[in-house]
């Protein structure tokens, strides 16, 4: 067995893993010699056990937040009873396992489960089993996940005993070809309790998951926490008591629900029907640093609403704790309202949205170009909508990356009947700010004949567990997105560097042996391949 090791990991953790391989080797320890009597005058001969004899795992690297399989096999079947094999990872941060596994009375193997996490950098778990002092090992390495979690909201966000509410899980991009699986707990289940993982399908953004509330005396909130891609939310999900009878709270609403720290917002109280007298409701924030209200507000006689208002304050950063949630109390029943608060935006804005070639026939490709006016130093997210999606298809989102101040995208076209504009808007988020609209026109013409591309450069370097393969290539066309994929793999590794008149070039790092091939294909259809030079 070959183990391979992260420059990240300690040399204990090295030693530490050589000395499962040695034990995985010692196949004669502890296993009885069939031949050997049991002493003088002795004609029983020793019962044989069975112990590990390998263990794999498929697919032996995965994108963070997916699973893998692992499969144990004995020296001999199982006897009566089964064997319980323990399994156990080494690095639980990268990735667990469910132990004990159970190989069945008769057979000789077994599968498991083993399931990734999160990872800021390209880290392994080695993965063990042992039975009757015999023990192997695997490695499952696991890769950063292009793709992380943007968001997760509930709908409803405040749910009585006993029902549930619906969660959504965003993605900045689409999930990777086996899925995206999320992480997801509750900080106290007994009040909320949702699945341990959610999967968003491949090439999917979005999925749901069910969030059920327990049963409570009294109003009380719960925070659900959700993790992918080394990126984590956390949002508020309150549960309340059914409510009584009289003069009952049925909506608490904010307006707007996110605001810049400093900007108030009206909250909006509404009882079930009018009453003959005034109805005080009682009001507190549960976080004074982010929100403050009023101690009552009072529903006037006759009525069935009244507004008050949320002051905010000015929040240094986003993040966790930046959010109050305000609570309504009349008549024995409680209502409850989130609102969320953000630093004022700082970022450089988006100065344009272009298209290459600006007018293209159907079904031809084209490539979008964002640009802001200044370098994003933390990076930058743009959010984009097209006025026709039925006519061209572009990504929900660019990412600008951090020291930047340029992004492209890739855009498909179809077929149309008459020459047709379609106008794209980019609207910053998340590091930038503004937005911008380009037009691009879908014509009747034939689509321009694809991009010829060559390979100029492909080297590979040793280092570490791997090494680094370096790639340059050229295009004639200078707006061209160039990915190269290693051998014959259909997952891309990295996406070139646009030098400027038609250069592309780049490197990466990874683990694990060094490729025979690597082929560039562009977005605009030119494709080439070439040998790796080591």
């Amino acid at each position: 067995m070959q183990v391979r090791v992260s420059p990240t990991h300690s040399l204990p953790m090295l030693l530490a893993l050589l000395v499962l391989q040695g034990c995985a080797g010692e196949r004669s320890i502890n296993t009885p010699d069939a031949n050997l009597s049991n002493g003088p005058g002795s004609t029983a001969s020793a019962v044989e056990l069975p112990t590990v004899q390998s263990i794999s795992i498929s697919p032996s690297t995965v994108s963070a937040g997916a699973t893998a399989t692992g499969t144990i096999t004995l020296t001999i079947a199982a006897p009566a009873g089964g064997v319980s094999v323990g399994v156990m990872s080494n690095n639980v941060a990268v990735a667990t396992v469910s132990s004990p596994v159970i190989v069945a009375e008769g057979s000789n193997t077994a599968t498991f489960t083993i399931t990734s996490h999160p990872v800021a950098a390209f880290d392994f778990a080695a993965i063990s089993a042992n039975v009757n002092g015999v023990t192997q090992t695997a490695v499952l390495n696991v890769q950063p996940s292009d793709t992380t979690l943007s968001a997760l909201t509930f709908s409803p966000a405040t749910i009585a005993s006993g029902t549930t509410s619906t969660g959504t899980i965003t993605l900045s991009g689409p999930a990777p070809a086996e899925g995206g699986t999320v992480t997801l707990s509750s900080a106290d289940p007994s009040l909320a309790s949702v699945p341990a993982t959610v999967t968003v399908p491949a090439g999917s953004t979005t999925t749901t998951f069910t969030a059920t509330a327990g049963t409570v005396a009294s109003f009380d909130r719960v925070a659900i926490t959700a993790a992918y891609g080394g990126v984590t939310r956390v949002a508020s999900l309150s549960v309340t008591a059914p409510p009584p009878t009289g003069a009952v709270l049925t909506n608490l609403t904010i307006s707007p629900s996110v605001v810049v720290g400093g900007t108030n917002a009206i909250g909006t109280t509404t009882i079930a029907s009018a009453v003959g007298t005034d109805t005080p409701v009682s009001l507190t924030s549960t976080d004074l640093t982010v929100a403050t209200v009023p101690a009552t507000v009072t529903i006037p006689a006759g009525a069935t609403s009244a507004t008050f208002t949320v002051t905010t304050l000015v929040q240094p950063q986003s993040g966790v704790g930046t959010f109050s949630v305000i609570i309504g109390t009349a008549g024995g029943s409680t209502l409850s309202a989130t609102i969320t608060t953000t630093p004022p935006p700082t970022g450089p804005s988006i100065v344009s949205i272009e298209f290459f070639p600006s007018s293209v026939g159907g079904t031809g490709p084209a490539t979008g170009k964002i640009t802001l006016n200044g370098p994003a130093t933390q990076g930058a997210q743009v959010q984009l909508t097209n006025s026709r999606p039925d006519i061209i298809q572009v990504p929900s989102s660019v990412v600008v990356s951090a020291n930047t101040s340029v992004a492209w995208f890739p855009v498909t076209t179809v077929l149309v009947g008459a020459n047709t504009p379609v106008s794209v808007t980019g609207n910053a988020c998340c590091g930038a700010l503004g937005s911008a609209t380009g037009t691009i026109t879908v014509t009747t013409d034939a689509p321009p004949p694809p991009d010829v591309v060559s390979i100029q450069k492909a080297n590979f370097k040793p280092g570490g567990r791997g090494g680094t393969l370096t790639v340059r290539a050229r295009s004639t066309s200078a707006t061209a997105i160039l990915t190269v994929f290693r051998d014959a793999s259909t997952v891309p590794s990295f996406v070139l560097i646009n030098r400027g008149g038609g250069l592309y070039e780049g490197s990466f790092s990874f683990s694990g042996s060094a490729p025979n091939t690597v082929t560039v294909r562009s977005n605009l259809g030119g494709s080439a391949t070439a040998n790796v030079k080591r």
